[in-house]
């Protein structure tokens, strides 16, 4: 994910074709984006679930396509994080630079939490709310591509809760490794109804057996499915198009809509997690 938002971090100018390389996917998509040489920007990453562990943050500066070196981790930063029961702590930084972590301060349902994130003289603030745990993710399971070529796909079976305004984003993992595609999910047009959803990722057609938008039989499927709330979901949303569509600057943004104020990328992300995993069969 950090990679993706590194490289997603330049904003838009002149008509340019780029190769957008998706690390560790083996797949290469060129993408219509207009670029310029920008200012390094910070990136942060942050996640508070609920399943008992405390939040936790990278922070790094953001580089250009024309950049060859690796991202820059952020160390020194302030960061705290309050809740809506009166919680507050401030975040330590682990031993690996850049990263930090909390201590006390747990995912709950329902609760609203503020991360303030200050470096370099600057302070950053997002509140995301964490959703009701996520709703029962029924089944895992695949099907051949039904665009004619033998593509193994996953699919997802759940149930979306009666109301509108429950947000999800599925991740998936070919042999423990994540592969880079996001998948956003509403209930605009299936609020209170049974839902089979095929993830589609990009490529899969290459003959690299490490391409992770590729499955085959006998690989081990991990599908994660979390319930966000609608900050998290529209910084995914608009994530996911960017790297899904050859749209013009009119129509797709420069850089995915930031939950956080200050002009820093990256999201906060208060959610439940579900997870299933199957044999590939």
């Amino acid at each position: 994910m950090r990679q993706l938002l590194h490289k997603l971090s330049t904003k838009l100018l002149a008509p340019a074709a780029v190769a957008l390389l998706l690390a560790g996917t083996g797949c290469e998509k060129v993408v219509n984006l207009d670029l310029k040489t920008s200012t390094a920007q910070l990136v942060i990453e942050a996640n508070l679930v609920d399943d008992g562990l405390p939040c936790q943050v990278s922070l790094s500066m953001s580089t250009n396509y024309t950049d060859t070196n690796a991202f820059a981790p952020v160390s020194g930063a302030v960061i705290t994080l309050a809740d809506n029961a009166g919680g507050l702590e401030t975040l330590r930084e682990t031993a690996t630079p850049g990263q930090y972590v909390g201590a006390t301060i747990r995912g709950v349902s329902g609760h609203a939490y503020t991360l303030r994130v200050e470096t370099g003289g600057t302070a950053y603030v997002a509140v995301s709310t964490l959703p009701a745990p996520v709703v029962p993710f029924e089944k895992l399971s695949t099907q051949l591509s039904v665009l004619g070529t033998k593509n193994i796909q996953a699919v997802v079976d759940y149930t979306d809760p009666a109301g509108l305004g429950n947000s999800y984003v599925f991740r998936q993992y070919r042999n423990g490794r994540l592969n880079n595609t996001i998948f956003p999910q509403n209930d605009q047009f299936t609020d209170g109804n049974h839902v089979s959803l095929t993830l589609r990722t990009r490529g899969g057609g290459s003959d690299d057996p490490n391409d992770l938008n590729k499955l085959v039989s006998g690989d081990s499927l991990r599908v994660e499915m979390q319930n966000v709330d609608p900050g998290a979901y529209e910084y995914f949303r608009t994530l996911s198009l960017i790297l899904t569509t050859n749209a013009a600057p009119s129509t797709t943004p420069a850089n995915p809509k930031s939950n956080f104020s200050g002009g820093a990328l990256g999201y906060f992300n208060a959610h439940s997690r579900r997870v299933r995993t199957i044999k590939v069969p």
